[in-house]
């Protein structure tokens, strides 16, 4: 409690534009979770109705195929019948041994002039040829009590065996449910073999005599349902059942519940928005006609919740990172007029202090703009008033101090140089006369009262410094000075780039070495001048870079004036308030090699 108490004291109490930050993003960050809450609850709409759609169009697609399969089994056992020949040949294998059935067909075959005509199981076989999805065909005999299974390799004789209660209660419940799965059991056509099949029975009758004489049964592999469904639709969205009218499952896309009873299947009835199964799920449910299967498409809530943790992790960036330049919008806005504050507060400090000749100067027609306004009014009316009463005098001493001196002219110090330097060539010291006469032009340009020179200008000063220091250490230094040819007329700060000259003679020199080189390149970019400075001197260690880059980042500080970069500072101060932010010195040095360093400055021509 005592940390919230004294975080409130030191930055909500007294700071009006904290406060104001601090609701702003509080009213930001609900703003956005609700928008955000908003966008996800319509794409969960749009997910579910998608996931949903998908689906039941997969649904759709095993309808069309068990529907196709359902009607290639009603125009086969209808074909049948319609071949007199065949259905003859059918209905006499089921009334009869299978001994009297092949001697039929001997006599059908060698009876003279009778063609010959195709057996059922021939018939049978085209079908399975031409249903990939079938695996197996059998055929009861009531009479007889056998049936002969007809698969694609091979067809075989089976009799039956069990007590006759047992397949007289088989029969029944194939009649009422045409569709079931295959048991492992004796009447099987894949006895001894786990399988994945299910089957459609309908019961054989005489055509003539309406008599019911047995039962057909068409064997189906669920796997090739499921290769229906890669080549028809390939993504599958959620599950997809297909049961029978009692409920056991004869395809099941996930393979859970084939061959069992739904556990699910009472719930399947409700209408609610989401129904209650395993999890809460969404129901697409199509129904075959009169054959009870039934095809059920789910969609269960945890899919369509995981389809959904991209969108919500997107979301809750978004939000977030909305929420934080929302924030970092208002923060600079607000410290922008939190400085203009402070700045006023500073004035009137100085004030206070007695410092009567300070300005508030602040940009805009805003309020604080008046308010600086009215305060530099002030100010000039309290200056002038103490003009008037108290520096009347102090101003006429002054001026009498300034006319003493400039009785000493600076063409005096000219014509004196200039007269040491006849002196020295006329006793043979001609090192000692280019010496003064560059110390001359030096001094001469120096004293110039002209804050703005040209870039030539500049070059050349720093030419005649580098020329004396080669003078000096006879030989030891090699300058390579290169100047692009349309930047010499560009206006430039004067001393603006002789200060990092002398940085290197100072520090960077080494005077015990004659390999000592220093380049000085002026190159035009566009609108930007880029003068550099590149030496192998002792370089700048690591933790003193550093230091140099942290005073450049914060030259609107006033420098320690024992700190050895205070030049650097200056020129880099020097620039910014001339020529903005944007431009300015980058330091680049590596200890022992050397050091680079960049000025930049917009390309201006004099008088700008």
């Amino acid at each position: 409690m005592s940390r919230i108490r004294r975080f409130y004291r030191n930055h909500l109490k007294r700071k009006m534009f904290n406060k104001i930050i601090l609701l702003y993003s509080g009213v930001m960050m609900v703003l956005f979770a609700a928008a955000a809450t908003m966008v996800y609850e319509y794409q969960l709409q749009r997910v579910i109705h998608e996931e949903r759609d998908a689906n039941q169009k997969t649904a759709q697609v095993l309808s069309f195929y068990l529907g196709t399969q359902n009607e290639n089994i009603q125009r086969t056992i209808q074909q049948i019948y319609g071949n007199a020949s065949v259905s003859a040949d059918m209905i006499y294998f089921l009334n009869h041994s299978y001994g009297d059935y092949l001697e039929y067909r001997l006599d059908q075959f060698t009876r003279p002039g009778v063609q010959r005509t195709s057996s059922f199981s021939e018939f049978y076989k085209s079908y399975m040829k031409n249903e990939t999805g079938v695996s197996s065909i059998s055929i009861y005999s009531y009479p007889k009590q056998f049936y002969t299974s007809i698969s694609r390799d091979n067809q075989q004789l089976i009799y039956e065996e069990g007590s006759r209660s047992y397949w007289e209660n088989w029969f029944v419940q194939r009649k009422l449910h045409p569709w079931n799965i295959v048991e492992n059991d004796s009447h099987s056509g894949v006895v001894g073999k786990a399988s994945n099949l299910y089957s459609y029975s309908r019961e054989l009758q005489d055509p003539e005599t309406l008599e019911k004489i047995g039962m057909l049964n068409i064997e189906f592999d669920s796997t090739d349902i499921s290769a229906w469904l890669q080549s028809r639709a390939p993504v599958m969205n959620g599950r997809v059942l297909v049961m029978t009218a009692q409920g056991t499952v004869i395809f099941d896309s996930n393979n859970e519940y084939f061959g069992k009873v739904y556990p699910y299947r009472s719930q399947l009835q409700n209408t609610g928005d989401w129904v209650e199964l395993d999890q809460p799920s969404k129901v697409n449910i199509l129904n075959m006609g009169n054959d009870g299967l039934s095809v059920v498409g789910i969609v269960s809530k945890s899919e369509i919740n995981a389809s959904m943790n991209t969108l919500r992790s997107q979301l809750f960036i978004a939000t977030l990172l909305f929420i934080i330049v929302s924030f970092a919008i208002t923060t600079t806005m607000m410290r922008r007029y939190s400085k203009k504050v402070q700045r006023i507060i500073r004035s009137m400090n100085r004030i206070g202090d007695g410092d009567i000749s300070t300005r508030i100067k602040l940009h805009g027609e805003d309020e604080l703009q008046q308010i600086s306004q009215r305060f530099n009014d002030m100010c000039d009316r309290i200056e002038l008033y103490i003009d008037k009463m108290y520096t009347s005098e102090l101003k006429q001493k002054h001026a009498e101090l300034v006319a003493l001196q400039s009785q000493i002219q600076p063409h005096f110090l000219y014509n004196t140089l200039e007269s040491i330097r006849m002196k020295a060539y006329s006793m043979g010291a001609k090192d000692v006369g280019k010496m003064i006469y560059s110390l001359s032009v030096m001094f001469k340009s120096m004293v110039k009262k002209r804050t703005i020179v040209t870039l030539g200008e500049e070059i050349e000063m720093c030419s005649l410094y580098l020329e004396l220091f080669q003078i000096r250490y006879e030989g030891r230094l090699q300058v390579d000075i290169h100047v692009d040819e349309d930047v010499g007329e560009c206006s430039i700060l004067k001393l603006l780039v002789q200060p990092i000259i002398e940085n290197y003679t100072i520090h960077g020199f080494r005077s015990l070495e004659d390999n000592n080189c220093i380049s000085l390149y002026v190159v035009r970019n566009e609108g930007v001048i880029s003068i550099i400075v590149t030496d192998n001197g002792r370089g700048i260690s690591l933790a003193k870079l550093d230091e140099i880059n942290t005073m450049l980042a914060k030259s609107s500080q006033v420098p320690d004036k024992s700190n050895q970069s205070i030049g650097l500072i200056n020129v880099h101060e020097r620039i910014q308030m001339t020529y903005g932010d944007q431009y300015g010195i980058t330091i680049q040095s590596e200890e022992g090699i050397g050091t680079k360093v960049v000025i930049e400055i917009p390309a201006l021509r004099e008088g700008y």
